[in-house]
């Protein structure tokens, strides 16, 4: 072969590597934006998994139901056809179902209620008619025995095959809730009822609110707009007052338990002891500084005894009921009295603790159960790596804990109700997805990979996604950090660069998953030409105690500080262009946000604060005085975070973006602020989504980020 001829040649496949790179599609927003017309195109593609059972995992497609054993078989569950004989009418796709309980029975909604199909039978076991629009809250007792309904005030019982709801009180209101979550879901709290083991009993709140002031939502699609009036307890005002019932399914009492006083305490974790003798409860003071858990007699509804108690001079936040051992004998607490939040197995009787059974500078971040057997407690943490989190189970007699998916990345966990199986799903950044099925065996531990989703052919044309650490403001702690560029610099070029920053606690940006570094808004933004960077700082989530209540009654100072350090490291870049700086969040997000384009106007140049926090006086009194303590106890705390007081401070651009039905942080937060501009004569922009609350979710999301994006544009780059 002549030169000339191997040149040519090579310029041609150079020429097709070339062609090849520019022919890769722009991502669109719809395409990253959850919502997007095309966004689950570039998502990786797991299996439909409707429930897990001791034998495999049960997954779907529109042809039928598989189950999927541990060794990776396939047999058919329900086929379309049975389903057709289910339904008694020829359908064309099956709809949706999930596995309920151990797998004896497979559930399925409708909009006349919900039914329980017999997996041996393949008939409909149990059927429950009730108006879904009304009760929308729904409650499964163990074998689905009966349901549990609430419409956000009363509640009422159905049992298979009945006419109607039977309504289970007389005294439900506007200011009197029963079974619904208590204190604004914090602690954790999911539910308002609380099955025991058996069913025969159920627990519910009883919410008073008739202390908290209402606060006016409008709903604005008729002619006159309409108040929806909210119980919004403020930061320092009156509270809800909640108790406890237990109602029994044998003879159709209610018993209400006898907490006493203090009436604003919260009570969480709802317990129940395995032989239905007794309820226990974490009792949390209105200050937050002290726990109890404390166990209630089911017979005679009075205090037994306490269990434990727990102090912190900053909080506590109990976020999980403990677990039983089969016995009762013994129960496992997670909790963060060593400064991390760890295991502990007590003794029942006494309270007395028998050993810590997970312990280290890192977190258990949900507790699963014990096993059947009582030999081990099953729980996903992030031991080694806070970027990432794995599944672990800890032997109750010895404390040794061994990690049942030992690979580093972000693993997403779900159990079978006896323990012994495990459906595990793996991303990380340089992994799109592994879906396995693992035999959580007595000796072995055996894994299965049912799917692995390979990573895009496109991903090398993709923005460049880099994971480091950098130092907080304290010199001494990690903060890790996601940064987000151009698939290409070119050289001596410096780019526009976002912050994106939540930095409170509940919250963790920075994680080892696919999902969250891959085909996002961030890629989005870097293929316009824009560097996005995120760092949890001190504050956020998953680090322990220290790390997160360092912002205790002065949010925003070391949140800011750490910021600040993540600014100082994009400085040290070549690449960055630190005349065009610009910052973006949400709720705590808006609130940073906010905060440093009024504190660092010189820094930052464009800001985008969706939902701001403005005024901690605004906000719920669970969480706000959890860490900022009441207004009263800490007005200086109060006054420093109140940001309308800075308005004259604001130099740059900042777009405020409001939901007008937010429940979560009200509308009069960002209407302060404008009016605080107003005065100062400053100049801030402003965006509302009428019908949207504290998130702007489906379709709409698209609009926002195009909003979003485009006041970048505009103003940034």
């Amino acid at each position: 072969m002549s030169t000339k001829t191997y040149l040519f040649l090579l310029s041609l496949i150079a020429g097709c590597h070339l062609l090849q790179a520019q022919t890769v599609e722009p991502l669109t927003l719809d395409d990253v934006t959850p919502g997007g017309r095309t966004y689950w195109s570039h998502q990786p593609s797991t299996p439909m998994i409707c429930g897990i059972i001791g034998d495999g995992v049960v997954t779907y497609d529109k042809e039928g139901l598989k189950l999927v054993d541990k060794s990776g078989r396939e047999t058919d569950l329900l086929t379309l056809q049975e389903w057709s004989q289910i339904d008694d009418t020829p359908v064309m796709a099956l709809p949706w179902l999930t596995v309920y309980g151990k797998g004896e029975y497979l559930s399925r909604t409708t909009e006349r209620g919900i039914d329980f199909i017999g997996l041996k039978s393949k008939s409909v076991a149990k059927h429950f008619a009730y108006d879904t629009k009304r009760w929308q809250h729904l409650h499964v007792a163990p074998g689905a025995s009966y349901i549990v309904l609430s419409d956000g005030e009363t509640m009422a019982l159905l049992e298979s095959g009945a006419a109607e709801p039977r309504e289970l009180v007389s005294d439900s209101s506007h200011d009197i809730v029963y079974g619904m979550p208590a204190a604004r879901n914090e602690f954790g709290t999911e539910s308002g009822i609380f099955f025991s083991p058996s069913g025969r009993y159920f627990a519910f709140y009883r919410i008073d609110q008739s202390e908290v002031t209402d606060y006016p939502i409008v709903r604005i699609h008729r002619p006159i707009a309409e108040s929806d009036p909210l119980k919004y307890p403020m930061a320092g005002q009156g509270s809800q007052h909640t108790t406890v019932g237990i109602y029994d399914t044998a003879d159709g009492s209610i018993r209400y338990l006898a907490t006493g006083e203090p009436r604003d305490r919260y009570f969480t974790n709802l317990s129940w002891a395995p032989d239905e003798k007794s309820l226990y409860i974490d009792e949390v003071k209105r200050s937050q500084d002290e726990c109890n858990l404390v166990e209630y007699s089911v017979e005679s509804g009075r205090a037994v005894r306490t269990v434990l108690t727990e102090r912190n001079e900053r909080y506590i936040e109990p976020l999980e009921p403990i677990a039983f051992t089969g016995d009762g004998k013994a129960f496992v607490r997670s909790t963060r009295i060593d400064g991390y939040r760890h295991l502990y197995l007590y003794r029942t009787r006494d309270g007395k603790l028998i050993r810590q059974l997970t312990k280290g500078e890192w977190e258990v971040k949900s507790l699963y159960g014990i096993s059947p057997d009582d030999r081990y407690a099953y729980f996903i943490g992030n031991e080694g790596y806070p970027m990432g989190q794995a599944l672990y189970r800890v032997a109750l007699a010895s404390g040794k804990m061994t990690a049942i998916t030992p690979e580093r990345g972000w693993h997403s966990c779900s159990l079978s109700a006896d323990y012994t199986t495990a459906y595990d799903l793996f991303s990380s950044k340089d992994t799109a997805a592994e879906a396995r099925i693992i035999d959580l065996g007595k000796k072995a531990i055996r894994s299965h990979l049912l799917k692995k989703c390979e990573v895009p052919s496109d991903l090398s044309h993709r923005p460049e996604v880099r994971l480091g650490t950098i130092k907080s403001a304290d010199g001494v702690t990690d903060l890790y950090y996601k940064m987000t560029l151009p698939a290409t610099l070119e050289e001596g070029k410096k780019y526009p660069t976002i912050v994106y920053v939540y930095g409170g606690p509940h919250a963790q940006l920075v994680t080892d998953s696919w999902r969250s570094l891959r085909y996002n808004w961030d890629n989005y933004m870097a293929e316009q030409g824009y560097i996005v960077f995120t760092v949890d700082g001190r504050g956020s989530n998953n680090r322990g105690m220290a790390f997160e209540s360092i912002i205790h009654r002065r949010l925003g100072k070391a949140e800011m500080e750490d910021q600040m350090e993540g600014v100082k490291f994009l400085s040290s870049l070549p690449y960055v262009d630190t005349d065009r700086l610009g910052v973006y969040g949400w709720s705590f997000g808006g609130f940073m946000t906010t905060n440093l384009m009024l504190t660092h106007g010189d820094t930052f140049k464009v800001g985008v604060a969706g939902g701001p926090v403005i005024d901690w006086a605004f906000y719920e009194i669970m969480y706000g005085e959890r860490y900022m303590d009441t207004p009263q106890e800490n007005p200086e705390g109060y006054a420093a975070a109140r940001l309308s007081d800075r308005a004259k401070d604001l130099r740059g651009r900042l777009l405020l973006i409001h939901g007008g039905v937010d429940p979560v942080v009200v509308w009069q937060n960002s209407q302060t602020f404008l009016n605080a501009c107003i005065a100062a004569r400053t100049y801030p922009d402003y965006m509302i989504y009428p019908d949207h609350e504290h998130n702007v979710l489906g379709p709409d999301r698209v609009h926002l980020n195009n909003v979003i994006s485009r006041y970048f544009d505009d103003f940034l780059k």
